[in-house]
C-alpha cells in the first residue's frame, strides 16, 4: 500500500494522509483551510514528491512525517 496525500496544485504543497492519526486529521483540515479556494487533489505521494514541497503546521509539532 503507497501513501496518499491532499496537495494543493496552486501553492505546491502537500500533506500526507494517515487515517487513523486524529493529530494528522486535524493537521489535514487546517491544510484544506488554508487552501480554500485552491484546487487540492488527492493522489498517491509518489507523484508529487520532489515536485512539490511537504505541508508543515507552523502552530505545532510536525505530524506529517511521511516515514512515520
Amino acid at each position: 500500500m503507497s501513501l496518499r496525500c491532499r496537495a494543493c496544485i496552486r501553492c505546491k504543497t502537500y500533506i500526507v494522509i494517515h487515517p487513523d492519526n486524529p493529530i494528522n486529521q486535524v493537521d489535514i483540515k487546517k491544510f484544506e483551510r488554508k487552501h480554500t479556494g485552491h484546487t487540492i487533489m488527492t493522489t498517491d505521494i509518489n507523484e508529487v514528491k520532489g515536485a512539490y514541497a511537504p505541508y508543515t503546521n507552523n502552530d505545532g509539532p510536525q505530524s506529517t512525517d511521511e516515514n512515520v
